[in-house]
């Protein structure tokens, strides 16, 4: 069986088990075949658990899941999403705010492959910002701590293609905060 045997296997039993459970959503998905010479992912599907409903503050998150380099050799999938963005609403606010935007990668101790750099994050950051759209979130924020100082040209990169202002409130740390106006 061929690696891409491999992966479209893989993401069709993951797609099949994320539209079977009532508690997910699919917000979008591609289903290409892998060229190994690209940088993003051809192959991917970003879900989330958010429903809208009358519920004034919850947590929610955004998962994107793909077969490349996530696949055994059985098989299986290793992982059920490889980017999670988890966010809060406050209805009473009509905000979002960012929680986490995480990318499994070498720091992670659940890594197996690195996939830094290979657009999930960004997938997940646009599936976020049409969800809010959607939802008529008036504002998103987000905390940068200072564990995020490492990659704080990245996360400035991405946040500010997305439209998010950045504001450093100590940039020996890296602390500050991310805002948009829907």
């Amino acid at each position: 069986m061929t690696v891409q045997t491999e992966y479209q296997q893989a993401y069709n039993k993951r797609l099949a088990a994320i539209e079977a459970d009532p508690r997910l959503t699919v917000l979008s998905s591609m289903n290409q075949p892998q060229d190994a010479a690209q940088k993003k992912v051809s192959q991917y599907i970003v879900f989330t658990d958010f429903k809208f409903d009358e519920q004034k503050q919850k947590t929610n998150s955004i998962y994107v899941y793909t077969p490349f380099e996530n696949v055994d050799k059985y098989g299986h999938s290793k992982a059920d999403y490889q980017s999670q963005l988890l966010f809060e609403t406050n209805r009473w606010d009509n905000g979002m705010h960012i929680t986490i935007l995480e990318t499994l990668g070498s720091e992670s101790r659940l890594a197996f492959y690195d996939f830094e750099n290979m657009g999930l994050a960004q997938l997940a950051l646009k599936a976020f910002i049409n969800l809010a759209t959607k939802a008529d979130i008036a504002q998103v924020d987000g905390t940068i701590s200072s564990f995020d100082k490492v990659n704080l040209t990245k996360l400035r990169h991405i946040f500010t293609k997305f439209g998010f202002t950045i504001k450093l409130t100590d940039p020996q740390t890296g602390i500050g905060k991310i805002s948009r106006k829907m």
